[in-house]
């Protein structure tokens, strides 16, 4: 309904465990056993949050604290590759002999040494800020490229640098200091001097589909990658470290595009930046970008920087390089993993991040002879590296080159306008069926893009399959392809609605099938012992959790936002309610993600129905006392049970957690928006819900829920039949809480299990089941709705 920065999510990519074995506690529901890594959440994609960086960098602290450290070498040969014997091999011979590599090394360090250290009115007097170190580390950087590169020129990576302008394709203004893309985007001629080129022209245009790693430069002395580096006058005749360590290795810190589109660029470097738009139709855009407002906006950080404790500059830097991987993740091409670099001063750290971890390097400094020449081989082996080590998937497909080198594929593909940009919008990607058929789908809108690193990292769109395949009868048509990295261990969307098909098939119950999605075709891509996916869980064991790449295939459905009809609205939502009793009692499935985009519809007949979509979290209720299937909740943080939500939480994922979601679906629906997808004016009710933290948003549930001040819930007039529904739905939710709290009261109080026992904590004594969800929402404004399952005769 509500955009996420730059897309329009529905899911909030949190993986709530299946319930391990159960064990009875003095009072309450029973005790699950702990999940590795619980309190660590996955990809928060959130369906309405603000686009303040302040909110999103908080979804990536839990990712960024539960990073790994690698030492150098481990992070060079798991990482990157590098053969563990590149000392003896011909391809990097180069470094040290020769003479461009010592002469930018030492125009880089002449640079770095003699920036003013320290902190206060020196630095402050000076004026001092990175810029100086940006054009002499991408020269050294550049410098790096190895003479293996010589005859595969159209693999020619290349420096540049980006600040102060930001990477194209997100409503966040990101600007990584250097950024690394293709020599051939620049379209350079071969004579031409790449350092000079650099130095004189500005690279414009560039979005997050084009940036191959980023690196983000501090002048700290080290302080900002945790490495306290202060040189030695005598480290050239000393068998130690040149620098003073403290600690080296860092513990955690607490719409589609016209038919044809073309782009020219210009620069001014006094002025302002200008990108032409040739759109078809003859009209022009013109994106201006004023370098001084940028400029300014550099300084106020750099002021802040230095009020900061290497502690707090560390965490800082941390979340920064972060969300450049998280752009790259979430608004560029698909991709497996992204890698960057940070350099502070005269030290140096590699990250690496993909769906299951955030890996560090140990911080370094380029003063030791050892550490230096395996920092250029480790630069050395990024430049060699393909688009698909450099993690994007490999079905990204153009007719004749590799997608992300042919620049005039990329002008038709990208509109280069930062307000409204998507590089996926005409992309085309190839996929092998499971019928045997090798398909090209170009994608045409997207519909969603999970915000985030660790977790599924789902991005769903409306694609057309353009293959020319005679047996294809999908040819020209218009599909939906769901591209996700799901845990390896749980099951596959497609595998549990093949089983609630059969279930309806076999029991009678066909019209399940109207509120169900259909997947046409379902593929799954394992990693090989060649990616570096496989060697981190050789390497990590248990701290890393192993997913594949699944690709569904759906057929289209509609959103809650093209259903103006209130009363249809009401009947989609008793749809719901009542699929997801089936499913729950007949093949036994807990759905576990009900939220606002997982809601859907399709129209037969004049008729609405409601679809219950998304089954990426859902769990056979015989499978909850094995243990946990992911490491990560999941599920769509405004939409969750408050105690799922609760780091204290000892209990499992139970039915009425899942009603307590479409209860925050219908009240969010009339409450927040005017009209289905216009929303409300602000300030909107229950806003706290979308950009909270988890604990934030589940304080404010259960006092919501269970404090001494009931709030009252004013509906939108478009919405004002809904206000019985809600009013009567709260009062069930709210007083079974009520009482549940009072017996764990009495539990703690006497130490007993008094009341306890009797307390069906599953349905909170039954207030929470669905024959009372029935009794409400079975009719809209005193007119029955359509009964499609009466369910059984007990509650559950």
């Amino acid at each position: 309904m509500e955009p996420s920065p730059a897309n329009n999510p529905s899911a909030h990519d949190r993986e709530l465990p299946k319930t391990p074995t159960k064990n009875q506690q003095t009072y309450g529901p029973p005790i699950v056993k702990s999940t590795p890594l619980s309190q660590t959440y996955a990809a928060h994609a959130e369906v309405e949050v603000s686009q303040r960086a302040s909110i999103l960098n908080n979804f990536l602290e839990d990712d960024v604290n539960d990073k790994v450290v690698l030492s150098l070498d481990e992070f060079a040969t798991l990482i990157l590759d590098l053969p563990a014997d590149w000392k003896v091999k011909n391809d990097f011979n180069l470094p040290p002999e020769s003479q461009a590599v010592k002469d930018a090394f030492e125009a880089y360090l002449a640079v770095a040494e003699k920036m003013p250290k320290g902190k206060g009115k020196q630095r402050k007097q000076t004026g001092v800020d990175e810029k100086p170190l940006y054009q002499p580390l991408a020269n050294l950087l550049n410098a790096l490229r190895g003479t293996q590169l010589k005859d595969h020129a159209i693999d020619e990576k290349v420096f540049y640098v980006q600040d102060p302008r930001p990477v194209l394709g997100s409503l966040l203004e990101r600007k990584p200091d250097l950024g690394g893309i293709y020599r051939q985007l620049l379209q350079l001629a071969d004579n031409r001097n790449l350092s000079t080129y650099l130095q004189k022209t500005r690279v414009t245009g560039v979005f997050w589909g084009l940036l191959l790693y980023f690196v983000e430069v501090k002048d700290h002395n080290g302080n900002f990658v945790g490495l306290n580096a202060r040189r030695k006058a005598s480290w050239a005749h000393s068998n130690k470290l040149p620098f003073e360590s403290v600690d080296r290795q860092p513990a955690s810190d607490a719409p589609a595009p016209p038919a044809s589109t073309s782009t020219s660029m210009s620069a001014s470097r006094e002025q302002s930046i200008q990108v032409t738009i040739h759109q078809s139709g003859g009209k022009d855009k013109i994106l201006q970008v004023e370098d001084a407002l940028y400029e300014q906006k550099n300084r106020n950080q750099m002021e802040e920087e230095e009020k900061l404790t290497s502690t707090e500059g560390q965490h800082q830097t941390r979340i920064q390089c972060a969300s450049y991987a998280k752009e790259m993740l979430s608004n560029g091409f698909i991709r497996h993993h992204a890698i960057g670099m940070t350099a502070d001063s005269c030290a140096f750290r590699f990250q690496y991040y993909d769906r299951s971890k955030v890996v560090e390097s140990q911080a370094f400094h380029i003063l030791d002879e050892e550490w230096k020449t395996l920092f250029m081989a480790m630069v050395c082996q990024l430049n060699k590296l393909s688009s698909e080590q450099l993690g994007f998937i490999p079905n990204l497909h153009s007719d004749k080159f590799d997608h992300l080198r042919d620049p005039k594929q990329l002008a038709r593909i990208c509109k280069n306008n930062k307000d409204d940009l998507d590089g996926l919008v005409g992309a085309s990607y190839r996929f092998e069926c499971s019928d045997g058929l090798t398909r090209t789908f170009v994608i045409k809108r997207i519909l969603y893009r999970a915000e985030g690193i660790v977790g599924r990292g789902s991005i769903v769109a409306e694609v057309e399959c353009i293959c020319a395949h005679s047996e294809c009868k999908w040819h020209g048509q218009r599909k939906v392809i769901k591209i996700s990295f799901p845990s390896r261990n749980r099951p596959s969307e497609d595998e549990l609605l093949r089983e609630a098909e059969f279930k309806a098939n076999s029991t009678g119950n066909r019209w399940a099938l109207n509120h169900l999605p259909t997947i046409v075709d379902s593929i799954t891509v394992y990693y090989d012992e060649t990616t570096v996916q496989c060697r981190l869980k050789e390497h990590l064991k248990e701290n890393y959790e192993e997913r594949v790449m699944r690709v569904d295939v759906l057929d289209k459905l509609q959103p809650l936002s093209e259903l103006d009809n209130p009363r249809e609205l009401a009947q989609v939502f008793y749809d719901i309610l009542q699929i997801h009793q089936w499913l729950y009692e007949c093949p036994r499935i807990l759905h576990r993600d009900i939220s606002m985009g997982n809601i859907m519809f399709r129209r037969m007949d004049g008729k609405v129905y409601g679809v219950l979509n998304d089954f990426d979290l859902s769990s056979r209720l015989q499978d909850m006392d094995k243990g946990p299937t992911s490491k990560h909740r999941t599920g769509t943080r405004p939409f969750m049970s408050h105690e799922l939500l609760n780091p204290g939480w000892q209990g499992g994922h139970y039915y009425r957690h899942d009603i307590e979601s479409l209860f925050y679906v219908v009240l969010c629906m009339a409450c927040r928006y005017e009209r289905p997808g216009v929303a409300a004016a602000e300030p909107r009710a229950y806003s706290e819900w979308f950009s909270g933290s988890d604990k934030d948003v589940c304080k404010d549930k259960t006092l919501f829920f269970t404090g001494d001040f009931p709030p009252t819930i004013t509906t939108q007039p478009h919405f004002a039949g809904f206000q019985w529904w809600l009013d009567s739905i709260y009062q069930l939710c709210s007083s079974g809480y009520i009482d549940a709290r009072q017996i764990r009261m009495r539990s703690r109080v006497k130490g007993s299990t008094d009341g306890s026992s009797s307390f069906d904590w599953t349905t909170l004594n039954k207030r929470v089941s669905y024959a009372e969800m029935r009794l409400v929402m079975s009719s809209f404004e005193d007119e029955p709705l359509e009964t499609r399952w009466a369910g059984w005769d007990r509650d559950h």
